[in-house]
């Protein structure tokens, strides 16, 4: 297909600018906002690459203080990162200097490649535990012979991480690359939308879940026990009520000061801006306080049970290309659509607080890069962080560079001072991981889930329970099925909405929408609320099948108008069963018309031969048409007369069919706006002079008009009362009723309200045989009459109206009663 250019739109806008203007040209040409695209685009990789690139070579023009933001920024994540990466490693079941790798290669990778400024890439905490739940035992016999009796695993006691690091560490890597890889294809293909399968209910109960395991597998550092590796809370409880005993009160205690005392830490910094760097640093100041404390009391570690972390590897990454010749399983990336929505979250709301976009596409692409090199060089998966970023954004990032500064001292660290880690305290690095963890635990969201809608609730307690009880994997793979399973049950019953008039007016809305309002005898209207296609399409037919077995007591349908405003696309299924709704309605003498067909949707009808089944005159621009077009062929077909379908749809003028015809009707809403009240006045004739009047009686009732629009038989009002408010719903009907007395009496032409006439809006009308008691006439006894025998035909009118309304929505007029 050829692309075609021109620069024709883009020299046109630019040539239309004032001439005050005409100075912003040129720096609009440099941006390339006044080029036209090229015919030949570039890959989608190439292209952002470059991009990325380019705009890194950017940082040091981007930012006015540039030497002082950026160095302080990254240098307090540096000193953050570097407690939470060995304990988030030792989560994973890797040893602790993995975790720092994986802090130092990916972080300067996504600075080059990721469009947020102020992400903090590297390895969080759930990510290290499902990638623990996903690797722990998936080792073969010929990766760790050590861990199977034969061709049988061997019961838990030592874990294959333990048996077998490196085998543990090649598979951690491999998976890695395999989730990088995945996201690039995302990019690529563009499915970034599919990271939005995951609702936010979904995504709390399982990090609450999860943040809850988290803690609950550190607690071996506080009592000194030894725990099995096990995802579930159940068994966990049981071994440690098991080993009670056996808990070691040093680390305990230690391990509670400290946790309080990061407790402590995070909350004044939160409140207090002065002291807002205690939070970052307060994990790097409680691991060299326990580190000296170890180092200088060796009865803690030799007597006492204070484990500590031990020699930890230093110098250089290693390169890891050959762990990503592993088989890895798909069960190994159920994390990818939390941890992937979970920092795209995070950049987004971060770019909204600065005022800069955030591409989803650019962010599966930054962090499929991370990924991938880092898996290169010795790294497990990773992921933004939350709590570092929010630490960055608050430290004055303000662009990536701040990332790479982070990398850099994280290298500095890995190549001259892991040797000071050997004598870190374990309850320590788990006193930071249980700190840490504590901000994802929701029960607030739970709360308001409850409050505002129990099926969301549901969803979050559901992700909650899985991953608590039965596993993180398991977890998540039933919120994800759940999440399917409400989508899918969404989609399959789309919303069918019943449309009524509001009184004086041509417009119509929802039932639900308008508390007052008119059916329009023998004509049944309802709007579809989403495209249809196999799926749904049988649902639709069997709802309005139900509607009409409904109305039947009521009121005898003759006309189904279909409004398919919101109906963007029909298949061919949806096509055939609306020609089967056309056909099965037809035989039951009711005719089917369509109004508001969007574009897409008329192509699928012209091309199944529905127009052409049903005759393109019963397809019509709006609602109130289509209205018309039904009681026009009514009134024929009672009058015996041999309509066309083709005459039904005509643009002429045809008084007898506009819905106000011998009668005045007036209308008062509460719903058609939010800040004020809205009077609808709907003429049999045009009435000169009758605006005054009205606004001349609602001054008179205390009532203010703040808006109003007027042609010859239509009339709309908005008024507000006392203090600036719409009117109280109690006072809409002795309103309504006073108005239509009043455009009533200068219909028929006897009074003409003066200057001084007063409208009691409060008051009840007058009855008009009291008028007709002091006049002896009759002419006036048989006026009182025909306005007696219109009130009785607008309320009998209204309460059909309302006994329709109540069948409708399910209820009976017996229920209604009790």
């Amino acid at each position: 297909m050829a692309v075609m250019t021109s620069t024709a739109p883009m020299s046109a806008i630019a040539n239309a600018l004032p001439t005050r203007h005409q100075a912003l040209v040129p720096p609009l040409r440099k941006t390339g906002l006044l080029t036209p695209p090229r015919a030949s685009q570039a890959p989608p990789l190439a292209g952002i690459a470059r991009s990325k690139l380019q705009s890194s070579r950017g940082w040091s023009s981007s930012v006015c203080p540039f030497w002082i933001g950026h160095p302080a920024s990254g240098l307090t994540v540096c000193v953050m990162v570097i407690p939470q990466s060995m304990s988030y490693a030792n989560v994973a079941g890797l040893p602790y200097v993995y975790g720092m790798y994986s802090a130092c290669v990916p972080t300067l990778v996504y600075a080059l490649f990721g469009e947020s400024r102020q992400l903090a890439v590297g390895p969080v905490a759930m990510v290290s535990l499902i990638l623990r739940a996903g690797l722990i035992g998936k080792l073969s016999f010929e990766d760790c012979p050590q861990a199977y009796n034969g061709d049988e695993p061997k019961v838990w006691g030592v874990d294959q991480n333990v048996l077998c690091t490196d085998a543990y560490i090649s598979l951690a890597c491999a998976v890695a690359f395999m989730i990088g890889v995945i996201n690039l294809l995302a990019c690529v293909f563009k499915l970034s939308f599919l990271v939005s399968f995951l609702g936010h209910p979904v995504i709390s109960g399982f990090s609450t879940g999860s943040a809850i395991s988290i803690g609950c597998s550190q607690l071996k550092y506080f009592l000194g026990v030894k725990l099995p590796s096990t995802d579930n809370i159940v068994e966990l409880i049981c071994a440690l009520a098991e080993q009670i005993r056996d808990v070691k009160p040093a680390p305990l205690i230690l391990g509670t000061i400290f946790l309080s005392f990061l407790a402590i830490t995070k909350r004044i910094s939160k409140k207090n801006r002065r002291f807002r760097m205690l939070g970052p640093i307060g994990p790097l100041l409680t691991c060299m306080a326990g580190t000296l404390l170890v180092w200088a009391w060796p009865a803690l570690r030799e007597d006492y049970g204070v484990a500590h972390v031990g020699h930890v590897p230093g110098g250089g990454i290693p390169i890891s290309l050959g762990s990503l010749k592993r088989e890895v399983t798909w069960e190994h990336f159920q994390a990818i659509q939390v941890t992937t929505l979970e920092s795209i979250a995070i950049s987004k709301n971060l770019a909204s607080q600065h005022g800069y976009p955030i591409n989803a596409g650019q962010e599966l692409l930054a962090l499929g890069a991370a990924n991938i090199v880092g898996s290169c060089f010795s790294c497990y998966p990773v992921t933004g962080s939350f709590s570092r970023s929010a630490v960055a954004n608050t430290t004055g990032a303000q662009t990536q560079l701040a990332g790479v500064i982070t990398a850099l001292g994280m290298l500095l660290v890995l190549l001259f001072l892991t040797p000071l880690f050997y004598y870190l305290p374990m309850f320590a690095l788990a006193a930071i991981v249980i700190n840490s963890v504590t901000s994802l635990i929701a029960y607030d969201v739970a709360a308001e889930l409850w409050r505002v809608k129990k099926w969301d609730f549901v969803l979050w307690f559901v992700a909650f329970l899985g991953t608590l009880f039965i596993g993180p994997l398991q977890g998540i793979g039933i919120a994800v099925l759940l999440s399917l399973v409400v989508i899918i049950y969404e989609a399959v019953r789309p919303q069918l909405t019943i449309l009524w008039r509001v009184p004086g007016t041509s417009i119509f809305r929802s039932i639900d929408q308008e508390t007052e309002g008119q059916f329009i005898p023998n004509v049944f209207i309802v709007r579809l609320g989403a495209s249809m296609y196999f799926a749904n399409a049988s649902h639709v037919k069997d709802a309005l099948l139900r509607y009409l077995d409904d109305l039947a007591e009521v009121d005898t349908t003759e006309y189904l108008v279909l409004e398919l405003a919101g109906v963007l696309n029909i298949d061919a299924t949806a096509a055939g069963v609306l020609q089967e709704i056309v056909e099965d309605f037809r035989s039951r003498g009711i005719r089917t018309a369509f109004a508001m067909v969007t574009r897409r949707a008329m192509r699928t009808m012209h091309k199944s031969n529905l127009v052409s089944f049903l005759g393109e005159s019963w397809f019509f621009p709006t609602v109130n048409d289509a209205v018309r077009g039904c009681l026009t062929h009514q009134a024929a077909a009672r009058q015996g007369l041999a309509v066309m379908d083709m005459d039904i749809n005509t643009d002429a003028p045809n008084p007898h069919f506009n819905f106000i015809s011998t009668e005045p009707e007036v209308g008062v809403s509460n719903d058609l706006f939010h800040q004020f009240t809205t009077v609808s006045i709907g003429l049999p004739r045009p009435i000169a002079d009758l605006m005054p009047l009205l606004m001349e009686a609602f001054a008179a009732g205390d009532c203010r008009v703040v808006g109003a629009q007027a042609d010859n038989v239509q009339h709309t009002y908005h008024l507000v009362g006392r203090g600036g408010q719409k009117l109280m719903r109690k006072d809409l009907e002795p309103l309504r009723v006073r108005l239509l007395e009043l455009v009533g009496q200068i219909c028929r032409g006897d009074h003409r309200p003066d200057s001084g006439d007063e409208l009691d809006f409060g008051s009840q009308p007058e009855h008009p045989a009291a008028g007709a008691a002091a006049q002896d006439t009759a002419q006036s006894v048989a006026e009182a009459l025909a306005a007696e025998r219109l009130k009785i035909a607008q309320a009998t009118q209204r309460a059909q109206d309302l006994e329709v309304k109540l069948r409708l929505l399910g209820g009976t007029l017996e229920t209604a009663a009790a």
